[in-house]
C-alpha cells in the first residue's frame, strides 16, 4: 500500500513540476523554453563590435544592470489569437539586449529583437508539431529610418528552425539577409559577421510577469517593454500576403525622406575617411603647407558633419546621447 501511494505521490508533484505557469499566460514554463531553443534564430553579429556581444543582465534589480557580455539572449512567448478561429496561435520575440549602441549618435543600453509567429494544431500539441509562418526583424522601429521587415518562414526556409539573422555592427538592427543590411538609412553595415555562440536563452516572462527576477525589463532606461506587444497585426500579414511572402520592408517613410538621411550619413562616412586619407598626404608635405591644409580640411570635415547633424535634426533622427527618434532604441 506505501509504495503505490509513494508513486502516486511523485508523479503528481512531478506533474505539477511540468505544469507550472510563472508569467500566468496559459503555457507553462517548460513548453515555453522548449519553443524558446527550438525556434533561436542563428544570429550573425560582427566580430568587431564595440558592444562585444548580447549582454547578461543581472537579476532582481529595477534598472538594467549588466553582468557581463557573453551572448546571452532573452525571450519572451505569449499565446495569440488565430485569425481563422482553429489553430493555436504563438508568438515569440528574441531580444538582443546590448550594453551600449556604439553607432552615430550612440547610447548606453541597446534594446533589440527579432520574433516569428508559431502554428500548431493545439496548445498542447508537441513542441516538434509547432511551425513557423513568419518571422519579423525589427531595425530602427518607430523613426522614419525604420527598416523592420517581415517574411514568410517559408520563403526564408526557417519553418521548423530559427531564420538566420543578420545584426549591423554598432547599431543591431536585424535584417533578414546580409545584402537587406545596408539598404536603410540608419547607417547599418554588417561587417566581418561570424555566427553568434548563444550562452543562454532566459524567458523574460510576460509585462507585469517578470521571470528570472527581469524585472529590469519594464524600466524607462530603455523601451524594451514597448517592443514586447505584437509584431504580427491584420495589416502586417495582409501586406505580407499581398508580397506573397517575400521579404518586406514594414516602413512606409517617403523614398526620398530616407535617401537624404542615407545620403547624409554616406557624407559622414566620408568626411571620416577623407580625413585619414587627408592627414597621411599631408605627411609628406612640408610644415607650413601642412599645417595650412590641415586647418583647411579640418574646417571642411567640420561644415559637413555640421550639415549631416542638421539633416538628422530636422528628421528628428539625432539628438545627445540619443537614437534617431530621441530615445534609446
Amino acid at each position: 500500500m506505501i509504495l503505490p501511494l509513494m508513486l502516486v505521490t511523485a508523479l503528481a508533484c512531478a506533474q505539477r513540476t511540468i505544469e507550472v505557469d510563472s508569467d500566468h499566460d496559459g503555457l507553462s514554463d517548460a513548453r515555453e523554453q522548449a519553443l524558446l531553443e527550438r525556434f533561436l534564430p542563428r544570429f550573425q553579429v560582427s566580430s568587431t563590435d564595440c558592444a562585444v556581444k548580447p549582454a547578461l543582465f543581472e537579476e532582481g534589480v529595477a534598472r538594467p544592470t549588466v553582468m557581463g557580455r557573453d551572448g546571452t539572449i532573452y525571450g519572451q512567448v505569449s499565446p495569440r489569437d488565430s485569425a481563422t478561429g482553429g489553430d493555436a496561435v504563438v508568438e515569440i520575440h528574441f531580444y538582443d539586449l546590448w550594453s551600449l549602441d556604439c553607432g552615430r549618435m550612440g547610447h548606453p543600453l541597446d534594446a533589440e529583437h527579432v520574433s516569428v509567429l508559431l502554428r500548431a494544431k493545439t496548445m498542447d500539441s508537441p513542441v516538434e508539431d509547432w511551425r513557423a509562418v513568419y518571422w519579423f526583424a525589427a531595425a530602427h522601429e518607430g523613426t522614419v529610418c525604420d527598416a523592420s521587415q517581415v517574411a514568410a518562414a517559408k520563403a526564408l526556409d526557417a519553418e521548423t528552425h530559427g531564420a538566420t539573422m543578420w545584426l549591423s555592427a554598432g547599431k543591431h538592427g536585424a535584417f533578414l539577409s546580409e545584402a537587406m543590411c545596408t539598404q536603410g538609412c540608419g547607417g547599418d553595415r554588417c561587417m566581418e559577421m561570424a555566427p553568434l555562440v548563444v550562452m543562454r536563452v532566459i524567458n523574460l516572462g510576460e509585462p507585469g510577469a517578470a521571470m528570472h527576477g527581469a524585472v529590469w525589463a519594464e524600466s524607462s532606461a530603455w523601451p524594451l517593454a514597448a517592443k514586447m506587444k505584437s509584431d504580427f497585426s491584420a495589416a502586417t500579414i495582409a501586406r505580407l500576403e499581398h508580397g506573397e511572402g517575400v521579404p518586406v520592408e514594414m516602413n512606409g517613410a517617403h523614398g526620398s525622406v530616407k535617401g537624404t538621411i542615407y545620403v547624409a550619413n554616406s557624407v559622414a562616412n566620408s568626411v571620416g575617411t577623407s580625413g585619414t586619407n587627408t592627414g597621411t598626404a599631408l605627411g609628406t608635405a612640408d610644415d607650413k603647407t601642412e599645417g595650412a591644409l590641415a586647418k583647411s580640411a579640418k574646417a571642411t570635415g567640420g561644415a559637413l558633419k555640421k550639415s549631416t547633424k542638421a539633416v538628422g535634426q530636422f528628421l528628428h533622427l539625432t539628438g545627445d546621447k540619443k537614437s534617431e527618434d530621441g530615445v534609446p532604441r
